[in-house]
């Protein structure tokens, strides 16, 4: 893909900016059910962005000995996540690797590893929207290609952090990585971005 060289940095700074602020997974987890009680029912909704996740857990039922006090105790045992305001909790992927064992754990540190190459990709890019010049002299390789880079494994860690999450669906619900495909096309864009012909020194 030829850019011309002026706009080249600009494209690595809105591809960092537009991978952070999209939602890289989304589920709608329509029966939710504690390990050891199933008896217990209920919808959570995740957002995942590259730094947290958003949770909203509607009202659950419960069927059986069990009161209806425990629910949110219950739903607290499966989910990571501080409450932010009624039904709605946040998490980060450290937490969430704390949190989690198993298959689970290693989706969430698939998720860290992605989220620290978007951190990357983020200094990156507003290093290149304040001192674009100072900056590209200093990288070992193309802006365009380094930001290529870096999202290119935050794109893998996603998708690796997805098909972890489908094997535990049970328990998180049916992954719908949109955002991953995303990142993944800008990554792609921008490793095989290059300048005119004639804009080459």
């Amino acid at each position: 893909m030829w850019v011309r060289s002026e706009y080249t940095s600009e494209l690595a700074v809105l591809a960092a900016w537009v991978s952070l602020l999209v939602p890289w997974n989304v589920v709608y987890h329509t029966r939710a059910t504690v390990e050891g009680f199933p008896i217990v029912e209920g919808t959570v909704f995740f957002l995942r962005f590259a730094f947290f996740e958003l949770q909203f857990r509607q009202d659950t039922i419960v069927e059986g000995e069990l009161g209806i006090e425990n629910v949110a105790e219950l739903l607290e045992v499966t989910y990571p996540g501080t409450e932010l305001a009624a039904n709605v909790y946040i998490t980060s992927p450290p937490t969430s690797a704390t949190f989690y064992d198993g298959t689970l754990w290693q989706a969430s540190v698939l998720w860290t590893v992605a989220a620290a190459a978007l951190a990357l990709a983020f200094a990156l890019s507003i290093a290149l929207y304040f001192r674009t010049d100072e900056t590209v002299e200093r990288l070992p390789v193309s802006e365009v290609r380094l930001m290529g880079i870096l999202l290119g494994i935050a794109t893998v860690g996603m998708v690796g952090a997805s098909v972890l999450y489908y094997l535990e669906r049970d328990v998180v619900g049916t992954p719908v990585p949109a955002g991953v495909v995303v990142v993944g096309a800008f990554s792609l864009v921008l490793l095989r971005t290059k300048p005119l012909p004639e804009d080459e020194k």
